[in-house]
């Protein structure tokens, strides 16, 4: 896989103030690791890192990265980004630096080949997962897996250990976790009449949990 050079500036300033300010110029916060590596704090151009990760890479570009001003680089992939969550954009971007020869462990996305047998005959995909976990060198890191459905029919699963082979490649998710089933018609309407028929406790008027979960701040808040 191809590597894309990418500059990025330095981050002396921390803390929640400096970071808002950061997003408001357009750039988001970021922390590079690695194996033996000491962190280094950065800021990165949103809109350029966007442009990145709309390549058939995706999140898994492997990124010259070059610290402006510096003779730093680092060669990187992006390992988690925090995101606001009402608007979806980032709040905090963690990259994992790379060693020479070390293999990495990266979500991989499953492409979908051909319409099966037991959709032609009424039945209805059930998509549990559409990605899965593989380990490999960098150079080796596929931009999707293949995966040929045509031939399920209804009532038949497709689970981690039926993804085909890759060189270099291995899929290190859960061999029996199911990637996505062929439900027969009836199946599908009978769950559907479930989930629209009030529970009891509904009927009797009781009040739904109205607690809100507390949302991801950006990491170095918590610390």
């Amino acid at each position: 896989m191809p590597t894309v050079q990418f500059n990025v500036t330095k981050r002396d300033l921390l803390g929640k103030e400096a970071s808002k300010k950061f997003r408001k110029d357009g750039l988001v916060p970021a922390v590079v690791y690695g194996k033996n590596k000491e962190n280094l704090n950065i800021n990165v151009d949103h809109l350029k890192l966007k442009k990145i990760f709309k390549s058939e890479a995706g999140e898994n570009t492997i990124i010259e990265m070059q610290v402006e001003d510096s003779d730093i680089k680092k060669i990187v992939l992006l390992k988690e980004a925090h995101l606001d969550t009402l608007t979806s954009n980032p709040l905090h971007l963690d990259f994992y630096e790379i060693n020479e020869g070390e293999e990495v462990k990266v979500s991989c996305p499953l492409k979908f080949i051909g319409k099966p047998e037991g959709v032609k005959s009424g039945g209805v995909i059930q998509t549990l997962t559409n990605e899965v976990q593989v380990q490999c060198l960098p150079a080796n890191i596929p931009n999707n897996i293949e995966v040929e459905i045509s031939s399920l029919e209804i009532g038949e699963t497709l689970r981690v250990e039926n993804i085909p082979d890759i060189e270099g490649v291995d899929v290190i998710s859960n061999p029996q976790s199911t990637v996505l089933s062929i439900l027969a018609p009836r199946l599908v309407v009978e769950t559907e009449a479930k989930e629209d028929e009030p529970s009891e406790e509904e009927g009797e008027g009781k009040e739904a949990s109205t607690e809100e979960k507390p949302t991801e701040s950006d990491k170095e808040e918590a610390k």
